[in-house]
């Protein structure tokens, strides 16, 4: 089972119905990697404050899975949901790519083609 902590700096109210949300979704969408996921911490921040701006609300997410290194992946965006979004997006890409390296190659044991003779 993995470990789901929500932060968020001052500029933003982690309300208990926004967290059990974002634990609700990150559950939902890595439940495929629910034997290897140990750890996910999630971290909202309003990076112009009170000054607003587009794109300035940021979520990161670090991952931790047994046999990898942790795996960070932030996602800046003009609300805290397409924040979130992204960086699951993001994450989602990043597991792909670490999974497969650890995996191997894909093509080990490609078949010897042999041209027909007559």
């Amino acid at each position: 089972m993995m470990h789901i902590e929500v932060r968020t700096d001052n500029h933003i109210e982690g309300t208990a119905k926004m967290i059990d949300y974002i634990r609700a979704q990150l559950n939902s969408e890595f439940s495929r990697y629910s034997e290897k996921l140990t750890h996910l911490e999630v971290h909202f921040s309003d990076i112009n404050g009170d000054k607003g701006g587009d794109d300035d609300k940021r979520c990161m997410i670090e991952a931790r899975a047994r046999g990898l290194h942790p795996i960070a992946v932030t996602h800046k965006a003009g609300n805290i949901d397409h924040a979130f979004d992204g960086a699951i997006e993001k994450l989602h890409h990043s597991f792909e790519h670490a999974f497969a390296k650890l995996n191997g190659p894909r093509h080990v044991n490609k078949p010897e083609w042999q041209e027909e003779t007559e």
